[in-house]
This record gives structure tokens, sequence and C-alpha cells, in this order.
């Protein structure tokens, strides 16, 4: 079940251009020491640290740690007379940058959303500004005085985006799963990072960053403006990701009463056509298999059959009887089978219906069928589903 919410900062909720807003945060910082150091050698030592955290994955040392370590080696003739002036910048002249910033009511809106319907919320910028830096920003995007359970600045976090360890940590403070989270962020890149450890995603477009030009649609749990993060939030969006956690655990429980090690596989790209699950697990089309719900009059039948063979409907309906047999509406499949077309799992379903499997899986040592979702298999022998589903062994293929 979704309990918390990660929002990033930067081009989520507070809307800027980040390039435009780091050039600015550097001039302004490299004039404030200029008395002590040439601003060139400044930027080019801060930027070589603050690469140095965002590379770090040593769980011992916080982001703070690893870049005050690294600073100090670069500008160590003048670290102590600098140290001072880049506090009083943060403390006092940061704040100047909200030029480059333009407050968004959505924002706040889209988090008040989250927290409406009781879930818990993260602050979950990159963790490379000192606390009162990000403070400063969040003040500016107008959710500063939100019940921010966390927020991650560089002074607690051990990682940086995309790693992984950055969202596990997160999750690890929170004391939840990584599935029971939603990232919301505008970087392909690095917020739907999340995915990996299991995370729910949700991309904001209105300052997407996608500089390889990736397919975000099929990578992202949901995507649109930040005005309509609120509407996902509440209705559809959230109810998806609820109800496909409870579809791929359901599989999995299903499942191992008959081999404990039996597990289904979960990608963050949309798996839904045979071409795109091949794509996807690297194997040849025929091994993905086909999950269909044929109707016949008042009868359903499931045939599960190899992805690159055709079904012939004569034969559907020599085994089904009745009148003439067509293929199940999105709405009847979604009552009869208990998941989506696209992640039909030929087990574990929400009636009891008769499960028919094609002989054209047999030429194959291992298939997958969908395991509840759109992008899940299950890596299973012929013999294997059989004995899990009771089905009928049948010729259906043209």
């Amino acid at each position: 079940m979704l309990q918390a919410v990660l929002f990033d900062l930067d081009g989520t909720l507070l809307q800027m251009d980040t390039e435009d807003f780091m050039n600015e945060y550097l001039k302004e910082l490299s004039q404030t020491v200029a008395s002590v150091v040439e601003p060139g050698r400044f930027v080019r030592a801060l930027l070589a640290s603050t690469n140095a955290m965002l590379v770090n994955r040593d769980p011992a040392l916080t982001n703070a740690e690893v870049f005050w370590a690294d600073f100090r080696t670069r500008l160590g003739d003048c670290i102590t007379d600098l140290e001072p002036l880049i506090e009083d910048f943060y403390a006092h002249k940061f704040i100047n940058l909200s030029r480059v910033a333009r407050p968004c009511p959505q924002a706040r809106r889209a988090v008040q959303a989250a927290l409406d319907r009781g879930l818990r919320i993260v602050l979950a910028t990159n963790a490379i500004f000192p606390r009162s830096a990000i403070r400063d920003r969040m003040a500016w995007a107008g959710v500063a005085d939100l019940p921010w359970e966390l927020v991650t600045g560089y002074e607690e976090m051990h990682f940086c985006k995309p790693h992984p360890e950055y969202y596990r940590e997160i999750a690890e403070l929170l004391e939840l799963k990584p599935e029971d989270c939603l990232m919301v962020g505008n970087d392909v890149q690095k917020d739907l990072a999340a995915s990996t450890p299991g995370m729910r995603t949700y991309l904001v477009t209105d300052y997407l960053i996608n500089p390889t030009r990736v397919d975000y649609q099929k990578l992202a749990d949901g995507y649109g403006t930040l005005a309509e993060l609120a509407g996902w939030l509440a209705g559809a969006g959230r109810e998806k990701i609820e109800q496909e956690k409870q579809a791929v655990e359901r599989v999995r429980k299903f499942v191992q009463v008959f081999d404990p090690n039996l597990e289904p596989i979960e990608f963050k790209e949309d798996t839904s056509t045979v071409e795109e699950a091949a794509r996807t697990l690297g194997v040849e089309p025929g091994r993905i298999a086909k999950t269909l719900l044929f109707r016949a009059g008042e009868k359903y039948g499931l045939f599960v059959m190899a992805g690159d063979v055709r079904v012939n409907t004569k034969k559907v309906k020599a085994l089904l009887g009745g009148g003439k047999p067509r293929m199940a509406t999105p709405e009847e499949v979604e009552e009869i089978t208990g998941y989506r077309v696209g992640g039909v799992c030929p087990f574990a379903l929400a009636t009891d219906i008769p499960i028919y499997l094609d002989e054209s899986l047999q030429r194959f040592d291992v298939f997958y069928p969908a395991a509840g979702t759109d992008r899940s298999a299950l890596p299973v022998t012929f013999a294997k589903l059989q004995a899990i589903t009771g089905g009928t062994v049948v010729d259906v293929i043209k």
C-alpha cells in the first residue's frame, strides 16, 4: 500500500530552470569569496568536490563529510578564511537567488493532496546542499511550513541521486519498504531511478529534464504537469499503484505454495505486448506467453499460448461451446481474471473459469506469462504451469 510520497524540489515543486539557477548560484558564491580565492579556481574546486559527493557510494560517510574532505584538499591554503565566508553566504545571501525561481500554487496543492490522503511526505531533493539552502528553496516554493517527515540535506544523507542507495536510505529512515513509496520528480535519469529499488514514480513535465530523449511514458507509473499531480494522487493514479502491487503480491504468494523458488520479475519498462516483453527480457517473442480471455455465450475460457502464434477461433468454439467466441472486453478481463489487459496472469484468478494451455508452449524449456501487471513476468516451465493452473493441454492455434 502506498504510504509515502517523495517530492523533488528544483524543477518540480519549485519552478525554475536548473541550469539558470546553478549559473547564478556559482556567480554569487564565487563573488562572495573573491577576496580570498580567485573565482575560477573556487568554482572548479566546488564542482569537483560536488562531483565527489555525487559518485560516492561509501555508506560510512555523509555527503557533507565527502564534500569537505575533498574541498579541503583542493583549497587547503585558504580554507580557514574561506569557510566563514561560505557560511555567511548561505545564512544571508543565498536567499537572494529567489529571483531565479517562480513560486507555483500548484506545488502546495500537490503536497496537500498527499497529506489529505493520509500519506507521509518527504522532500527528496538531491542531497548536495546544506539544510539551510534547502529550507530557503522550500520557502520560495511555498511549502516550507508543511509537516515534512524528512528533508534530504547533505548533512544527513550518505548518497545522491541517481544511486539506488539514495532511495533505499530514505525508505529505511521512514521504516518502509521501497514499494510503499512514490517518487515525484522532473528528471528522467535521476528521479525515475527510484524504480530500481522498487519505488513507484511520477514524472512532472513542466520543467522536464530528459537530455537523452528517453520515452519516459514507458518508464514512469504516471506523468503530467504539477497541476495534474493532485488529481492523479486523488484518483486513478494512486489506485493503479495499489492495485498493481496487490496483483503481483497475489501471484507471488500463489506460486510459492507450489514452488518457493518461483519469483515474479518486475520491470521499469512496459511489457504489455509480446514485442515489448521480448525486448525487455532479451528472448524470442515465442517465449512470451499470451494469456487471452474468450467469451462464447455466457461461458468464459482462458487460453495461454506462445507469443508467436495466432489463435484459431473455431477451435476455441469447439472447446467452449455456445455461440461464436469473441475476445473479452477490457472490463470483462478485469472482472473475470482480477487483472488488467496486458498483465493477465493465468492463475490466482478472480473467478473460477477453465484454463487451456496450448501445445505451442511445450517447445520451450522456460517461457514468460505476465505476473499480474503490464510490467512483470514469471519464468516458468510448461509442466510447472500445468501443475499450478490445473489447465487442460490443447491445440488452439492456426
